[in-house]
């Protein structure tokens, strides 16, 4: 029977091994290949209620769709930027912003020609109130959410920009909206027509910023990086 010397099988087998490592055909090295991560479509709700507008609204960020997060907006839309941006003469804000404001500015966010990577934004209701116009008649309905806004947005260079603050949402019926009004099933759409900048929130512990290359500012500066 042949013998084979176990150090020249030895090498006989490593030099197969590289010879496949080389050719790309095998490397028994490497870790087990991860699947993609599957990225799920945007999911828009039915404007049916002010959580669904939320929604819509950290949807849209997300995705950076400018059509998407308009379509929220009344038409006689309003934003109103904190009391401290506005008097500070360094940043030159204006006391209140319109909804042609936010297109232009949405735009230049969420296009592809930008400098913006990615966004997220995290809305998390605080308190609500709903005021109750004529009774009769539901257009003049207010729904008032206090808000709490992490909004990030990462540059294609690596820096970026993050604001934690806190919002006020006013919301009532959209007088365009898809359904008739008033709807003959009480089924109503719901826009916003009024948000408030009300300051900036002190960060925890557990959210402070590790990163030197993202800079922390107020809700209303960094959406103003964009409106020019």
């Amino acid at each position: 029977m042949t013998r084979f010397p176990i150090r020249r099988l030895a090498v006989s087998m490593l030099l197969a091994v590289l010879a496949l490592t080389l050719s790309g055909c095998w490397n028994p090295f490497a870790p087990d290949p991860v699947p993609p991560v599957p990225i799920p479509p945007a999911d828009y709700h039915d404007r049916l209620r002010p959580e669904d507008v939320l929604h819509n609204i950290e949807t849209a960020y997300v995705w950076m769709n400018s059509v998407e997060y308009l379509d929220c907006l009344s038409e006689d839309f309003e934003f109103y930027p904190n009391e401290d941006d506005v008097n500070d003469p360094d940043l030159n804000i204006d006391p209140v912003w319109w909804k042609i404001d936010e297109q232009g500015m949405h735009e230049n966010m969420f296009s592809d020609d930008s400098n913006v990577d990615n966004i997220s934004l995290t809305l998390t209701v605080a308190t609500f109130e709903y005021i109750e116009g004529i009774p009769e008649d539901r257009l003049d309905d207010i729904y008032i959410y206090i808000v709490d806004v992490d909004l990030r947005v990462n540059l294609d260079n690596g820096d970026g920009f993050m604001a934690t603050a806190q919002s006020q949402f006013n919301m009532r019926i959209d007088i365009d909206q898809p359904n008739p009004v008033p709807d003959p099933e009480g089924v109503l759409w719901l826009e916003i027509n009024h948000w408030f900048d009300l300051g900036t929130l002190e960060m925890s512990r557990e959210d402070t910023i590790d990163d030197p290359n993202v800079q922390r500012v107020s809700l209303s500066k960094l959406k103003s990086l964009f409106l020019q």
